[in-house]
């Protein structure tokens, strides 16, 4: 096995049990949708359900809520494929949407770095695109939890208004910056 970042899954007496990078156990992210509250399961012949669930709490983790929204059941059918026995590691470079999709085109949905305006962003809404684009520019690891990319993104857009003397009013748009649209 590879070393780097991973998600890892093993299944023991107590159900399947998935952690994340840091080693804490994965949220099953039902307040984004919940498809399987009992757990998740990725054997061939588990129920449909609770592999969504899986790839839900994945997606919702690694990137945003609204790609593990439009996109979880594309992801759902990789981890049958992939996912094999009673234990899995999942390095945090298989869940970039350029490994498993078909529809999301990154390059044409990724803003370049020098486009996005960490000052200008609302955290709240922004695709991982913007995200993505935001961490490269302000050399900020992706494929960390989404809670420590958000609060390094808070830190540094602070800093930056701090800096230039903004009265620490946020604007409410993006700059000239159009975000294409999501592919569906």
């Amino acid at each position: 096995m590879t070393g780097g970042r991973a998600y890892r899954g093993e299944r023991c007496l107590g159900g399947q049990l998935v952690y994340t990078p840091d080693g804490d156990v994965l949220d099953k992210h039902l307040h984004v949708l919940r498809r399987a509250p009992g757990g998740f399961d990725w054997r061939p012949e588990a129920d449909e359900a609770r592999i969504d669930q899986l790839a839900i709490a994945l997606l919702a983790d690694s990137a945003t809520k609204n790609i593990a929204l439009d996109h979880y059941k594309e992801f759902a059918q990789y981890l049958c494929e992939e996912l094999e026995g009673d234990e899995w590691r999942l390095p945090t470079s298989d869940i970039s949407a350029d490994t498993w999709s078909r529809d999301i085109d990154v390059a044409d949905e990724t803003p370049s770095p020098e486009d996005v305006d960490i000052t200008a962003v609302d955290f709240d809404e922004m695709t991982f695109a913007v995200e993505r684009a935001l961490c490269e520019k302000h050399d900020i690891s992706v494929h960390q939890g989404v809670d420590e990319r958000r609060e390094e993104l808070r830190s540094f857009r602070e800093t930056v208004q701090t800096e230039s003397g903004d009265s620490g009013e946020a604007p409410d748009e993006t700059g000239d910056f159009e975000f294409p649209a999501a592919s569906q």
